[in-house]
């Protein structure tokens, strides 16, 4: 939710350096979980052509159930800290095409979840910048720990102890993706790409436990055991077209997905702006996602068919379920400030994101909501 800020160009010929500074309040909202995350991000741009950036992100999770890690069903809440640097370089090439090469690093973490990683970005782009391809590489290393904060502090998961300190579990994954996208016509863009990622390790939920029995009688649970590696790949593409006698831009969005545990789920998307004179731009937007469920998914697991130690999951996440995201974005520019008290303002930018999403599985339906202030200097 939270969206990147790009300072524009700094002035080669004074030296002057540009920036952005950009305050963002992020808010989600479900049938059991609450998540209030505000963020700070500051991008600069050198002269040269280098741009640096950096962010830092507060998750305060209010959250209930066992499966969230309470043995009783308290709320409780939790705080994420995470940060995040990112620099970039372009280089004109001799040919005239211009190379982007850059990267970043972020670290997370919370009581039971540290997560950290690194990425690498490149970026080619043609002489007269119409075609641009794209490559980027990722690596995450996650460390999942186990927490009592309610109820009889006896471990949630057999595999800990009841202080938790014998539960200590590590994943890994990689990202791969490249794309390619093209303006066709000072009207038309499109874009298309691939994703793939890999993922290794412990891929459960630590506090998760699966009911056995129908819905009818409860006949006790037994540890949520996933599969070790995930493989994910991702297809992706992107039309936008511009209307210029009314100011209205139409995308149309596409995303498939299919991986090693039989999920498959597509998204169809579309997204219309609309110019609403020189200093505000209303976004409207609707997607629909439709997946399949785990392979190792039952919505009812037997006791005479399943022991501890088996392959079963209680997430709604791997369930068979489908979606729908209904939502939009005002985004007000300062302009009408300049030659005011205010004038200092007429290039800041406020906007409002508010998405309603309907969904068939466990998780229920959701808010979703955030609202930023953007800063140039």
């Amino acid at each position: 939710m939270v969206l990147g800020t790009a300072p524009g160009a700094a002035d080669e010929t004074t030296g002057d350096w540009t920036g952005a500074l950009e305050l963002r309040g992020n808010y989600y909202w479900e049938t059991s979980t609450r998540v209030v995350a505000p963020s700070l991000d500051v991008s600069l741009a050198a002269p040269n052509g280098t741009r640096f950036g950096v962010e830092y992100l507060v998750d305060a999770i209010t959250s209930a159930s066992q499966a969230a890690g309470a043995l009783t069903d308290n709320r409780f809440t939790e705080i994420r800290h995470q940060g995040s640097g990112r620099v970039s370089h372009e280089l004109e090439l001799p040919s005239g095409h211009f190379l982007t090469l850059g990267g970043g690093f972020y670290a997370s973490r919370e009581p039971d979840y540290r997560s950290g990683g690194a990425n690498f970005l490149s970026a080619l782009s043609t002489r007269d910048r119409q075609t641009t391809y794209t490559f980027n590489a990722s690596f995450l290393h996650d460390e999942v720990r186990q927490l009592f904060r309610t109820g009889s502090r006896v471990s949630p998961n057999p595999m800990g102890g009841t202080d938790a300190s014998r539960f200590a579990k590590n994943f890994d994954a990689m990202t791969l993706a490249g794309s390619v996208e093209r303006i066709l016509t000072p009207q038309l863009y499109v874009q298309g790409g691939y994703q793939y990622a890999y993922l290794n390790g412990f891929l459960a939920n630590p506090y998760r436990r699966v009911p056995l029995g129908d819905i009818t009688a409860r006949e006790g649970t037994v540890t949520e055991i996933h599969p070790t590696v995930r493989r994910r790949h991702t297809l992706h593409a992107r039309l936008a077209y511009y209307i210029r006698a009314t100011g209205t831009s139409v995308h149309l969005a596409m995303r498939g997905y299919a991986d090693s545990w039989d999920v498959r789920a597509v998204t169809p998307e579309v997204r219309l702006y609309q110019e609403l004179g020189e200093d505000a731009l209303l976004r409207l937007r609707y997607r629909h996602y439709n997946q399949t469920a785990a392979f190792f998914y039952q919505d009812v697991y037997l006791p005479t068919e399943i022991d501890d130690g088996d392959l079963a999951t209680f997430d709604p996440k791997m369930s068979r379920f489908h979606s729908h995201l209904a939502g939009f974005q005002l985004r007000v520019r300062g302009g009408f400030l300049g030659g005011t008290v205010l004038d200092g303002l007429r290039n800041a930018t406020l906007d409002f994101n508010l998405s309603y999403i309907w969904n068939t599985n466990r998780f229920g339906n959701g808010v979703i909501g955030s609202a930023g202030l953007t800063l140039p200097f």
